[in-house]
């Protein structure tokens, strides 16, 4: 089961490399021309294309999930005899994710 769980995470960067590659084409695009930047805009419209962009989001989330229950086991904190728990560790690694979570959707909100 656990190497399954594995693969499945790894497969995830395909997805997420799929969405990479869609992001940079219509940055490129929107450098081009008027024509180009309409042209992606309307593939985005595509099932396909929300349907990777779900998957690459769920498996990035994932990903973020695995790392931040690794980071114990990297990050070894001390405070005075004892070691700061886990799972505190982990809470803060979830604090970070939300808080640039929360920045770059106000950030989003207000180019928009």
């Amino acid at each position: 089961c656990t190497y399954r769980w594995y693969m499945l995470r790894e497969l995830t960067s395909i997805t997420t490399a799929i969405a990479a590659f869609n992001l940079f084409y219509g940055v490129a695009a929107l450098a081009n021309s008027e024509a180009a930047w309409l042209g992606w805009m309307h593939f985005q419209h595509n099932p396909l294309m929300l349907l990777i962009n779900i998957i690459a989001i769920v498996g990035s989330l994932l990903n973020s999930k695995t790392w931040f229950e690794a980071m114990p086991k990297a990050i070894r904190i001390q405070r005075g005899e004892k070691f700061v728990p886990d799972n505190l560790i982990i809470k803060g690694g979830w604090a970070a994710f939300g808080g640039v979570l929360v920045i770059l959707l106000i950030l989003v909100a207000c180019l928009s």
